[in-house]
């Protein structure tokens, strides 16, 4: 293995930006193959083990979120350029959010399917993983280390999955980031949504970009950085604060007016997005209410040490014997902004995902790191030790989180959002194009999930992050099917302008016949589809 021989000087590559021919992309081109091959694995697994009744969705990781993403296909592909709240029953106004999916929806939203979906995801998936190794070939000239820093990247993680549900260090209760936010290691990122590892690829590319600029400027490098901030922006414009706070850092560190203007010009990028959602916060803060921007994220120590144990163990043991080189400058900028926008009082709230693949500058650290430790090491067999424990211990988290999904697949851990039963999706099937985005339909809570991704309405609730006050409806929905009198459901049914109620089982369909106020139009199997009259 091509890692075990000595490691070299953790050197810059050169000023002039470093070949990285074809033959040395086919490596991490493999490797990007294999991981995101495995990420298929899980899908096939679902599918075959799809119970009797229902229909697999196509989702295995997170799949209350598949179906959200399928919706804003479909409302772009419908005319929209904004994005409207569909599940939710509030008259939310449109806004400028999602855009990744709602603009690229007018071309393929005619399509929108889970297919396109693990497409777009594998795609990204795949952007990602190549702009890792770009940003390694930018920050270090000899191969090996370049291919020990990616796989330190990409694999990289901490000890959450071993810590078990309610770790305690005596009276301190340990809190792993990874363990309560998804998206902190790439091995990680090749599961989910498609723009999660597009947005972690973008801010790749994004500093790649600098560091090439950095070394010789020119307006091609200029012009890469600032497109990949913008889409970086549309996607999470807190994230695209990280990269300004970086690049301010550096230039503070390398004395550069260059790399200041520079930080300046990213900030421009991103500046009117920002003050626009600003703008819409103070004008009309409903359309924002239904958007997650604040994650439960731990505390300093869980995400420094548990979440990159060795990373930080690597790090701390090499910086105590010499200074920090200048290579390692940007990858520890980024680590320490990460720290401060998502600990930092008041801003952790609003910062949303800036902790989107962390392992990556920590990777690139404990790299350099390990060139460093492994010259206070006599002889060659411990030297490869060192190595391969390394890259054993920090690629705990990602192997888990390459593997977790065949353990939710096999054992329907999230069977909910897996499975529709195919008596509703017939039914809204038969509704989709009697429906508009004016239509409301009520089902119970996760039922609503494949309200708007299945037809053109929203639903009354149906997703735990984007449906405004959530917990209410859920129990106000069950009420309406399960204890309500008729009077009670159709003073319900009036003040939320309800167009449709689709009942799930036969026990509730015979509950509801008898209502004036509703008029079975389609049963399917024990389900059946209320139209509420006028």
């Amino acid at each position: 293995m091509a890692l075990a021989h000595r490691l070299p000087e953790p050197e810059a590559a050169p000023a002039r930006r470093s070949k990285t021919g074809r033959e040395e992309w086919r490596w991490p081109a493999l490797v990007a193959a294999v991981l995101l091959a495995l990420t298929l694995g899980p899908i096939l697994i679902a599918w075959v083990m799809t119970p009797p009744g229902t229909t697999f969705t196509g989702y295995v990781v997170v799949g209350v979120d598949g179906p959200v993403y399928v919706s804003d296909w479909r409302q772009g592909w419908a005319g929209a350029w904004l994005f409207h709240a569909m599940y939710t029953s509030e008259p939310v106004p449109p806004v400028l959010l999602f855009p990744w999916y709602i603009w690229s929806g007018h071309l393929v939203g005619g399509m929108a399917a889970p297919w396109l979906y693990h497409l777009t995801r594998l795609a990204s998936g795949g952007a990602l993983l190549l702009a890792i190794y770009g940003l390694t070939a930018e920050l270090f000239r000899p191969r090996r280390l370049r291919r020990l820093a990616f796989g330190l990247a990409v694999l990289g993680g901490g000890v959450g999955p071993f810590l078990g549900s309610s770790p305690q260090l005596g009276p301190v209760r340990l809190s792993a980031t990874e363990m309560l936010v998804s998206g902190t290691s790439p091995g990680d990122l090749l599961s989910l949504a498609p723009h999660l590892p597009w947005a972690a690829a973008l801010l790749c590319f994004l500093f790649t970009a600098v560091l090439r600029y950095g070394k010789a400027p020119s307006g091609r490098a200029l012009a890469a950085a600032l497109a990949a901030q913008l889409g970086l922006a549309l996607i999470y414009p807190q994230l695209a604060l990280l990269p300004v706070v970086v690049l301010v850092g550096l230039a503070f560190l390398h004395r550069s007016r260059r790399l200041l203007l520079l930080a300046g010009a990213v900030a421009v990028v991103v500046a009117p997005y920002i003050g626009y959602l600003g703008w819409v916060d103070l004008r009309s803060p409903i359309a924002l209410r239904q958007v997650r921007f604040s994650f439960d994220l731990g505390d300093p120590f869980g995400f420094l040490v548990l979440s990159h144990l060795v990373a930080t163990g690597l790090i701390v043991a090499a910086f105590a014997r010499r200074r920090l080189p200048q290579v390692l400058w940007l990858p520890g900028l980024w680590i320490g902004a990460i720290t401060v926008f998502m600990f930092t009082p008041g801003l952790g709230p609003v910062m949303g995902r800036t902790f989107l693949a962390s392992t990556v500058p920590f990777g690139l650290m404990a790299a350099g790191a390990l060139v460093v430790l492994r010259r206070q090491i006599d002889g060659r067999a411990w030297r490869r030790r060192l190595v391969a424990l390394s890259l054993a211990g920090s690629s705990l988290f990602g192997l888990y989180s390459l593997a977790h999904p065949y353990a939710i697949a096999a054992g329907r851990l999230d069977a909910a959002a897996e499975y529709e039963r195919t008596d509703e999706a017939r039914l809204l099937a038969w509704v989709a194009p009697r429906t508009s985005r004016q239509t409301v339909i009520l089902t119970t809570y996760l039922d609503g999930l494949f309200v708007p991704a299945q037809t053109h309405a929203r639903a009354y609730v149906g997703h735990p992050d984007q449906t405004i006050d959530v917990a209410k409806k859920a129990a106000l929905a069950v009420s309406f099917f399960d204890s309500w009198s008729a009077e009670q459901r159709d003073a319900f049914l009036q003040a939320n302008h309800i167009g449709y109620v689709l009942a799930p089982d036969a026990a509730r369909v015979d509950r509801l016949r008898d209502d004036t106020m509703l008029r079975l139009v389609q049963e399917s199997g024990g389900s059946g589809l209320f139209e509420v009259r006028p």
